[in-house]
C-alpha cells in the first residue's frame, strides 16, 4: 500500500538537506515516530490543527486528552517511558477562555494518567483555527525501531481495529475511541524490555499505510489476513468493516513483529498486562503488503488529500 505521496515527499525533502553535525550519533534517527538520542533520551512530537485533527466531535477536554495520549502512544511503541513534555498552542482572536479552560481539564488529566509532567512550551496567535503541538520525552533502555522485521516473523496488533473509524464515519460507541484513545503504553515498554519484538510502532495512519511503512523500513513483505483482523462489535457489523480496519487510522494500537518461536512468551505477557494481542499474518521475503482474499481498501483519510 503507498504512503500518502504528500506527507513523504515533504519529509523526504527536509531530511536530504540535513547538514552533517558533530557529536554522537542518534540511536534511532529520524524516519520513525520517536528519535532516541545517544544517553537513551527518548523524543517524539505531534501537532493537532483544527479542522484536520479535530472537529466538533471532540471538546476542548477530548483536544487535550487526545494530544497528550497520542504522543505517550508514539513513545509507548518505542519503548520509552514518557516522562516530560512541552506544549506550543496557537489561538486565534478573540481568545476564547473557555475552551483554553476545558482543553486544560483535558490536558491535565491525560498527563496524570500517563504520568507526564509539562516543563514548558510556546503560546502565540493563529489567524486561522486553533493549532496545538507537544514534544515529549522520556527515557528507553530497550528502543526498538520499525526496521528489525525479518522474513518469517508473525505480524501482531493489540486491541482491536478500526474504533475511531467507525465513530468518525457512523458515530455510535467508537466515538468514545476517536476522542480519548487509550493506547497500550505500558505493553509496548514491557515487550521492548523482553528483547523479543524485532519492529515495532504505533497505528496512527491505518495498517495499511503503517504496516507498508514497517516493511519499507525492514526491507521485507508482509502478507496479512483480512478475517485475522480483531473487530468491536460495532465494527464487526459494519458493512465496510474492512475499510475501518485498515484505511482510516486513529487506532493508537501497536503494530509489532517477532519470531514465530516467541509466540508463547506474547501470548503470556499480554495476559499478564491484560492487553489482547492478535497475529494477522506474517513477514516474507521480497516487498510490499499482500492482503488475502482481495485488495487493500482505499485509503479514507489523507493529512494532505482531505478525507475520502
Amino acid at each position: 500500500m503507498p504512503d500518502d505521496p504528500g506527507e513523504s515527499s515533504i519529509i523526504e525533502t527536509l531530511l536530504s538537506r540535513r547538514p552533517l553535525t558533530d557529536g554522537p550519533d542518534p540511536r534511532v534517527d529520524a524516519g520513525d515516530d520517536v528519535a532516541v538520542l545517544a544517553d537513551g533520551t527518548a523524543v517524539g512530537s505531534d501537532l493537532m490543527v483544527e479542522g484536520v485533527h479535530w472537529d466538533e466531535r471532540l471538546s476542548p477536554a477530548d483536544v487535550g486528552w487526545k494530544l497528550v495520549a497520542v504522543n505517550a502512544s508514539d513513545l509507548g511503541a518505542t519503548g520509552a517511558r514518557p516522562r516530560w513534555a512541552t506544549l506550543s498552542i496557537a489561538l486565534p482572536r478573540p481568545v476564547d477562555t473557555e475552551w483554553i479552560s476545558g482543553f486544560a481539564d483535558g490536558l491535565h488529566e491525560a498527563l496524570g494518567i500517563f504520568g507526564v509532567r509539562l516543563i514548558g512550551g510556546d503560546t502565540t496567535r493563529s489567524p486561522g483555527p486553533r493549532f496545538v503541538s507537544m514534544t515529549m520525552g522520556g527515557p528507553a533502555e530497550h528502543p526498538v525501531r520499525r526496521d528489525g522485521a525479518r522474513a518469517g516473523d508473525r505480524i501482531w496488533v493489540t486491541g482491536t481495529l478500526g474504533a475511531a473509524a467507525a465513530g468518525f464515519h457512523h458515530g455510535g460507541s467508537g466515538l468514545g475511541w476517536l476522542r480519548r484513545p487509550r493506547p497500550p503504553v505500558s505493553f509496548g515498554l514491557a515487550l521492548a524490555e523482553t528483547g523479543i519484538v524485532s519492529a515495532m510502532m504505533d497505528l496512527s495512519d491505518g495498517l495499511a499505510r503503517d504496516l507498508g511503512r514497517l516493511c519499507t523500513a525492514s526491507g521485507c513483505a508482509a502478507r496479512v489476513d483480512a478475517s485475522a483482523l480483531p473487530a468491536s462489535r460495532q465494527v464487526a457489523a459494519a458493512p465496510d468493516r474492512l475499510a475501518l480496519q485498515t484505511a482510516f487510522g486513529e487506532d493508537y494500537q501497536l503494530l509489532f513483529t517477532a519470531p514465530a518461536t516467541a509466540d508463547a512468551a506474547i501470548l503470556a505477557l499480554a495476559a499478564s498486562e491484560d492487553v489482547r494481542v492478535t497475529r494477522i499474518g506474517a513477514c516474507a521475503p521480497g516487498a510490499g503488503t499482500h492482503l488475502r482474499d482481495g485488495p487493500w481498501p482505499a485509503p479514507t483519510f489523507s493529512h494532505f488529500g482531505g478525507d475520502a
